[in-house]
């Protein structure tokens, strides 16, 4: 039997399949290049919508680790300023503990002293990261403490009157001579007898899905009321016209409100430690996800590049024969076809 091959048709054969490798020639150029699949999402098939999902779940989980990195960078810096205070505070029981009040330099030294410390504390509590003042509750762009040093002593009135701590909105207030002058003052930018619950707001943080955590310190924190009174007691010792009685009264004072604060900023820092460990874990556990997230993306994305560039050569090697076919069928003549 004859078969009658038009050299047309064979010719279109030859184009098509020509045009069939050059589209895997660039899928093959895509994939040495990039080291992935496919360009187009919808070449992968079923797999494309676990591709969707996955990439979209590591740019959400990806958020929460930015988010928490700030938060920790926050906790990890009132840890710091906690323990600085803590050696503030052993610094106040010793100087309440002197040898001897009648020693000459004893007020020189105590009021040189009361005022360093005033100033780190001020410099402490006015912490301020990115251009946030830590410990100023939601007032972000205001520093939670005036100038300590400007706080007046307390008189021989003052002997023997406990300051009271404020909690909730209320600003804190020192009443100095009380029952004299009763002269209201604080250590805080929004008092004295204020309130201001954004100066006690605590920052809330959302870790995980329908996972809030509320952390934060601020400035209005009975620790720290305690320990600028002791600071302030401690200061007062050292005034003029004072009897031995009284500057020891000061003194002691002074210590019962440092131990105070002592163990009021154990407390603060026990529950300031619990959210750091709880922000680590959650932030741990989403960097894992993400982690493990890629790894199967790129099972399914990624190609085996030494493959890619054995089936790039061959396939080169098979476009040149067929380039050389079709050079050879356009050259027919009646003559070489018979």
């Amino acid at each position: 039997m004859v078969t009658r091959v038009s050299t047309f048709g064979s010719l279109q054969a030859d184009l098509f399949l020509i045009r069939r490798q050059n589209l895997n020639f660039d899928r093959l150029n895509f994939q040495v290049s990039t080291g992935e699949k496919f360009q187009e999402l919808k070449n992968y098939g079923t797999k494309a919508p676990r591709i969707l999902d996955l990439q979209s779940e590591i740019d959400r989980r990806e958020g929460y680790v930015n988010s928490l990195g700030l938060s920790e960078l926050n906790l990890q810096s009132y840890d710091a300023t906690l323990e600085r205070l803590g050696e503030i505070i052993d610094d106040i029981i010793k100087a309440s503990e002197p040898l001897s009040t009648q020693d000459p330099n004893f007020t020189s030294t105590t009021e040189t002293l009361a005022t360093n410390l005033l100033i780190e504390v001020d410099a402490n509590l006015n912490l301020e990261i990115g251009d946030r003042f830590l410990f100023a509750g939601t007032r972000f762009d205001t520093a939670p403490v005036a100038n300590l040093r400007a706080l007046p002593v307390y008189t021989t009135n003052d002997l023997g009157v406990a300051n009271a701590v404020e909690t909730a909105n209320d600003i804190p207030t020192f009443i100095v001579d009380s029952g004299g002058a009763n002269t209201a003052v604080s250590y805080h930018t929004q008092g004295p007898n204020t309130q201001d619950a954004r100066s006690y707001e605590k920052v809330s943080l959302t870790v995980a899905d329908d996972a809030l955590l509320t952390y934060g310190i601020t400035a209005t924190e009975p620790a720290f009321q305690n320990l600028i009174e002791s600071i302030v007691r401690l200061r007062s010792s050292a005034q003029a016209g004072l009897t031995e009685a009284q500057r020891e009264q000061f003194l002691a004072e002074a210590s019962t409100a440092a131990q105070n604060a002592r163990d009021q900023i154990r407390q603060l820092q026990a529950t300031n430690g619990l959210n750091l460990a709880r922000i680590q874990d959650q932030k741990e556990n989403h960097e894992n996800f993400i982690n493990i997230s890629k790894i199967a993306l790129d099972d399914i994305k990624l190609v085996d590049d030494a493959t890619a560039a054995a089936e790039i050569s061959a396939l080169s090697a098979q476009v040149q024969a067929s380039f050389t076919v079709i050079s050879t069928r356009r050259q027919l003549s009646l003559v070489n076809f018979l």
